[in-house]
């Protein structure tokens, strides 16, 4: 069977419904791979073919659509579109920012769609050494610079705000201050202490968006832990931002901020992020917003760490892999998409430190 496929950035439903279209058109004429896209996903295809195929429906063309893209039928891909259009964000480098306040903010922010992340992210920098006063222009700008001081007189007049999207990428105030990479203690800014004081005036620790309309989530965790497919930096405060973010009630089981430090970009063998995930309970079920808004298309938290088996055995990450195996997880199991055994992907792979590590688990060799 072929397995179904993700959505493609920024799918609206406009467009499926073109593709539904084609599918129809396509059918009727009796075009081979077509006719092959309804065996495969159409749930009654045999009675479909025994019908005038001239007479192919729309509806059936949708639900091929639907289930191509991984869902049971075409009204619950409208209804996944519908909640994704309240998260969908662009990259910070996908926007045209008119005001020297937002370029910097855009600047300054890292990107996930932008090949030169470092440059982007120095010319933020040079922005803000060229004139300081950008930190206080905007409340976007206040929280991405770090100007905590004086984003407190706007708190304090108008505390409702503070999960309301503003700025260039219509981000609540605390995904700038996580998403941030600027660190200037010499001008008394911080975003780690914006971040405290925005959580302190009740700012959601599990603040959001989807990237591009993609799930899973990029949340104010995600922002913190850094890296990514461009080996993007971390906040300046990772782990201190990341720990706050825990305390104050982020769900850990943030599949993104895995994969950044995972699959994404250079092997780093750093269990770090991992041990603090799991202090606060990667891998347990904790029902946060995002499971409750898009559960079934995120993967559920108990797979999460057998996702990091996978990860540690196909990079060859012995540190990592003698950490997992600490936490009592079923080592013989097959993981992740390779649907192997750590052990088997480990020797497949030639990792022979982490393929130790396994034998010395007791795991089947």
């Amino acid at each position: 069977m072929v397995p179904s496929v993700p959505l493609p950035e920024n799918a609206s439903l406009e467009h499926l419904k073109k593709q539904a279209k084609l599918v129809q058109e396509l059918v009727r004429s009796g075009d081979r791979g077509a006719l092959d896209m309804v065996d495969e996903f159409h749930p009654r295809p045999d009675s479909l073919r025994q019908d005038d195929l001239s007479r192919f429906k729309r509806s059936d063309a949708q639900l091929v659509i639907a289930r191509l893209y991984g869902f049971a039928g075409w009204g619950r891909l409208r209804d996944h579109l519908r909640s994704v259009d309240e998260f969908a964000r662009p990259d910070p480098a996908d926007g045209d920012p008119e005001t020297p306040a937002d370029r910097f903010v855009s600047l300054s922010c890292v990107s996930y769609g932008d090949d030169d992340v470092a440059a982007r992210l120095a010319m933020g920098r040079q922005m803000l050494d060229d004139d300081p006063n950008l930190s206080g222009e905007t409340v976007a700008a206040m929280a991405t610079a770090g100007n905590h001081r004086l984003l407190a007189e706007h708190v304090d007049s108008a505390a409702e705000t503070v999960d309301e999207p503003c700025g260039p990428h219509r981000w609540p105030l605390i995904l700038y201050a996580a998403y941030s990479r600027i660190d200037r203690p010499d001008l008394e800014l911080s975003t780690l202490e914006t971040a405290r004081l925005l959580l302190d005036a009740g700012a959601d620790p599990n603040a959001g968006f989807l990237w591009r309309g993609l799930v899973p989530p990029f949340t104010a965790l995600t922002g913190a832990l850094g890296r990514g497919e461009q080996d993007q930096p971390r906040h300046p405060h990772a782990f201190a931002l990341a720990q706050l973010l825990l305390e104050r009630g982020a769900d850990p089981n943030d599949g993104q901020a895995l994969y950044n430090n995972g699959l994404a970009g250079s092997a780093v063998d750093d269990p770090a992020h991992l041990e603090l995930l799991v202090e606060f309970g990667l891998g347990t079920v904790i029902q946060g917003p995002w499971y409750r808004r898009f559960g079934s298309r995120l993967t559920p938290p108990e797979e999460l760490l057998y996702d990091e088996l996978e990860v540690a055995a196909h990079r060859g990450l012995p540190q990592r892999m003698r950490f997992l195996v600490g936490l009592g997880l079923d080592l013989d199991r097959r993981v992740g998409r390779s649907g192997q055994t750590p052990a088997q992907l480990s020797r497949r792979k030639g990792h022979r430190q982490v393929l130790s590590i396994l034998a010395e688990a007791g795991c089947q060799l």
